[in-house]
């Protein structure tokens, strides 16, 4: 199909403006975006208003998909924490392996016994829709605000598996149209594809990371575009050397950033999550418009029986053979065998397929595939995302309200302070339940709090956009212990009046200069620790292993007392324990019976800390210098 260049630009233009519409509308009216985006797309498509006729696009949509999917997934491994995402490797990386095993398998058979697909086009389906990807995933979790250990399995299940089920894909359409290939072949030629880009995303994203460490090297009006030039560089050498191995090239590469303790880091993270944005926006209304409604409906109800056996069989197997032996609770896992929608990654596939599928080349009449099995194909993968994204996409919050997995109800504390004192706490805090979060500036204090295997993100904390990438939002309690008191207390300041985190505890250095105790009550904080801390000596301290970690149980009600009574120059009481939950110490809390108290003691103190106390338990010492 010809059309004029100018009929192109419009229906471009139509694209960009229709999908920004629908996430303003969706954002309005509370409602997931790619809902609405689906919506607005068959609005605009041949079957409704018919000003978008994508056919018109040819082989440039599929050019055009395929870049920005590899920009989307670079920005989804930027948003992976190498920690967290260790913190829950083994559910995810069984998600992504026997997981995606369970799904290829589950959706194999439906589709052949319930939709009457053959079995080649049936194991079609099955690879194509092994897929979630960050471009349903990202948008949905950005709306619930689910807690973060849960976000981060879901999140990394969505980013690793689109690579993993693009090659499998291709992979599984070699194998059905090539007469003599054998399963260990293609074994041979998925660990290739998959090798070779996890290589040169490693490479290129570590080069990357050291490009823009230089803070000399790049004005900063041109480092996020050398940044999109260097990714679609990757994609490309990638896909060159071996097709859709660059889906691997950027996840990686994206990853291997984020690792990287560089300066501005959140600025060039939400560059690209705006990038995103346009790219989900447009992807969605041009793909949404692509296929007929008479397509669609001549899939039929066996369609719809095919995407329910897949939401509600072959997800909760999955999930609960993948989760086998995890830490995640029963609830975690109801709310993972929930959500799985599917989104532009796996439509992208069967598109690439149908239009393989329509050349009639020799090798697929052998197979017994023409096109009008392209055209069910994709039918059946765009009925599945249409369902999927609908129903888990209106679902999915009261759905986590219910189950208590909500952000309101994790126990997640941001650290204002990545140097020794703020490592030390937040160690404290994540051994007794809490999902804790270090923000420096100091890129070198970051590396240092990730060599502890602690989550650090390097950013301003007097920088909102910093803030906003903490999620600073989602956070039960800031605590403030950088060695500059004013920080301490404008960063506090900013959490409670912006963010409405319900408790702020600044670090006092000197309380007859600066922000005072009094000034920091009347905002609704309480002065963390003692009423004077020394950070910059504790620092030292516990750097020279001079100090360490005590702890001891008060046992009885008359042994109890306040937090000020019970800290001096060589101890400074840190956490509290009560009834299995943990309290950052302060000057107004006060102690009872059954608490245990963890405090930096330094050497030669432990006895008068534990007589303090008047516990016989023995302490518990431990350094985390």
């Amino acid at each position: 199909m010809q059309v004029a260049a100018h009929e192109l630009v419009v229906m471009i233009a139509i694209a960009i403006a229709t999908g920004i519409l629908a996430q303003v509308i969706a954002h309005k009216a509370r409602l997931p975006s790619i809902v609405v985006l689906l919506v607005m797309g068959i609005l605009v498509g041949p079957d409704v208003l018919g000003w978008i006729e994508t056919r018109a696009f040819g082989r440039g949509l599929e050019a055009l998909v395929a870049i920005a999917v590899a920009l989307i997934l670079f920005e989804g491994g930027l948003q992976l924490h190498y920690v967290d995402l260790a913190a829950v490797g083994r559910t995810v990386r069984n998600l992504v392996t026997m997981g995606a095993v369970v799904t290829v398998a589950g959706a194999t058979v439906a589709a052949h016994y319930v939709t009457g697909f053959p079995w080649p086009l049936a194991l079609l389906f099955g690879a194509i829709v092994s897929v979630t990807g960050p471009t349903v995933i990202n948008p949905l979790l950005d709306r619930v605000r689910i807690q973060k250990r849960l976000d981060t399995v879901l999140r990394g299940e969505g980013i690793v598996i689109d690579p993993i089920g693009a090659i499998f894909a291709v992979v599984v359409l070699e194998l059905v149209v090539t007469s003599d290939a054998s399963i260990w072949s293609g074994l041979r030629d998925f660990v290739m594809r998959m090798g070779l880009g996890a290589a040169i995303g490693l490479a290129g994203g570590w080069v990357l990371g050291r490009i823009l460490s230089m803070r000399q090297l790049l004005a900063d009006d041109i480092e996020n575009l050398v940044v999109l030039a260097w990714v679609l560089g990757l994609f490309a050498i990638s896909e060159h050397l071996a097709g859709e191995s660059g889906l691997a090239a950027v996840v990686i590469a994206g990853m291997t950033v984020r690792r990287e303790a560089i300066p501005r880091q959140h600025q060039l993270r939400r560059f690209k999550g705006e990038l995103s944005v346009l790219f989900i926006s447009i992807l969605f209304i041009l793909l949404s418009a692509h296929l007929p409604l008479a397509t669609i409906a001549a899939v039929g109800w066996s369609g719809v029986m095919t995407v329910l056996l897949l939401m509600w069989v072959v997800r909760p197997l999955n999930v609960l053979i993948s989760t086998w032996g995890t830490d995640l609770t029963w609830r975690e896992r109801l709310f993972t065998m929930w959500i799985c929608p599917r989104g532009v990654v796996a439509i992208s596939i069967s598109s690439f397929i149908a239009i393989l599928l329509e050349s009639g080349s020799p090798e697929l009449v052998g197979a017994r595939l023409g096109p009008e099995d392209g055209q069910a194909l994709m039918a059946l993968v765009f009925l599945t995302i249409a369902i999927t994204v609908v129903v888990q996409g209106l679902t999915a919050e009261p759905i986590a309200r219910l189950l208590g997995v909500s952000a309101k109800s994790s126990r997640y504390v941001v650290v204002v302070g990545a140097n020794a004192l703020g490592g030390t706490l937040a160690g404290l805090l994540r051994d007794h339940g809490w999902e804790p979060l270090l923000l420096d500036a100091n890129p070198a204090n970051i590396g240092r709090a990730r060599r502890l295997g602690l989550p650090a993100m390097v950013g301003n904390v007097l920088d909102r956009s910093a803030l906003d990438e903490a999620k600073l939002e989602d956070a039960g309690v800031v605590v403030a212990v950088t060695a500059n008191q004013e920080v301490n207390f404008l960063a506090c300041q900013l959490a409670l009046n912006e963010y409405h985190v319900p408790e702020v505890h600044p670090v006092l250095i000197d309380r007859d200069r600066g922000p005072r105790g009094p000034l920091v009550e009347e905002i609704g904080g309480n002065v963390a620790f003692a009423e004077e801390t020394d950070v910059t000596r504790w620092n030292h301290d516990l750097t020279d292993r001079r100090a360490s970690v005590q702890s001891a149980v008060i046992e009885s009600a008359g042994s109890g007392c306040s937090i000020s009574q019970l800290g001096d120059s060589d101890i400074l009481p840190l956490v509290v324990v009560r009834d299995g939950g943990a309290l950052v110490c302060h000057v107004e809390l006060r102690c009872g019976a059954g608490d245990t108290v963890f405090a930096l003691v330094r050497a030669g103190a432990e006895d008068r800390f534990r007589a303090r106390l008047r516990s016989e338990t023995p302490s518990l010492s431990e350094s985390r210098a």
